[in-house]
């Protein structure tokens, strides 16, 4: 048996495993793959404790074993047990959890913090694409322990992680990871490398997390809600999307133009730090309120 991935691909059909459409699964079988992307998930240097979101059937999970201290792996699907325990029973450094990525574990990490207190903490996985950004938002908004968070998602989905300011590309998930985070595409994944191969390219992208922050927590709060209230009306300008948190749109005007900024532009327009200066300018009309 030759080939790249062929030895996986075999075990897939020996344990009569077809990828479900509806899990959004797609699974990397190529050896040498798997170990780059585990490489660029869990650098050397840190003794890491990693959260594995979408593990499949293992593979990944295999060489993310190799380089952490502990790997608890999340996944959904019971029918790939066989083919898991196959793959994974005898790595000692492993825990399994069966279950619903946005249920079953604390993507917050704080239950790992209290089992590892001395370890780095990082949330990884090749994300099913259908849940890709409420993982990310559960991670990202509020503040957590992890050290490192860092995905195969699809390259859509990474564009607008790292989209630039004044780009169609910038969005509310671009401000969150770009807020908390040093966000870096790494890696681009063509279709190819994935079993079914999927319609679209996809991408590792790695977050190292900031460890401090220009907003309290009762502004990451107001700032969550002026980011859902603004980019859910794109082509309104900001003093128009935040109608639906501040109605008074002269006040809302002037509080803008005197932190500096212009009330008619559109949200893809500001930025991190004209975020943060929205929301300093803007805390104390809501409180009003």
């Amino acid at each position: 048996m030759t080939g790249p991935g062929r030895g996986y691909g075999q075990i897939l059909r020996e344990f009569g495993i077809g990828p479900k459409k509806k899990l959004g699964q797609h699974f990397m079988i190529d050896p040498g793959l798997l170990r780059t992307v585990a490489a660029l998930m869990l650098p050397e240097g840190s003794s890491w404790v990693a959260l594995e979101i979408g593990a499949g059937i293992g593979t990944l999970t295999r060489e993310l074993c190799a380089r952490a201290e502990w790997v608890y792996a999340v996944e959904l699907d019971r029918d790939l047990e066989g083919a898991r325990a196959w793959m994974t029973g005898h790595l000692p450094n492993l825990t399994w959890i069966w279950g619903d990525a946005l249920v079953a574990p604390d993507l917050t990490g704080r239950d790992l913090r209290e089992k590892h207190p001395g370890s780095c903490l990082a949330l990884v996985g090749n994300l099913p694409y259908y849940i890709t950004s409420e993982i990310l938002y559960r991670a990202l908004i509020p503040r957590t322990p992890w050290s490192r968070l860092a995905f195969v998602v699809q390259e859509e989905v990474g564009e607008r992680m790292a989209g630039r300011p004044g780009s169609r590309d910038f969005g509310r998930l671009s401000l969150w990871c770009q807020y908390r985070a040093e966000i870096s595409l790494e890696k681009r994944l063509p279709p190819g490398c994935f079993v079914p191969r999927p319609e679209v390219g996809s991408c590792v992208v790695t977050l190292l997390m900031k460890d401090s922050f220009p907003l309290s927590e009762e502004e990451e709060e107001f700032l969550d809600s002026v980011s859902r209230s603004v980019f859910s009306k794109r082509r309104k300008t900001l003093a128009n999307g935040l109608a639906g948190i501040i109605p008074d749109k002269e006040r809302v005007s002037k509080a803008m133009e005197e932190a500096g900024i212009d009330p008619s532009l559109r949200p893809e327009d500001l930025g991190v730090d004209g975020f943060v200066a929205l929301t300093k300018a803007l805390l104390p009309l809501a409180r009003e309120l």
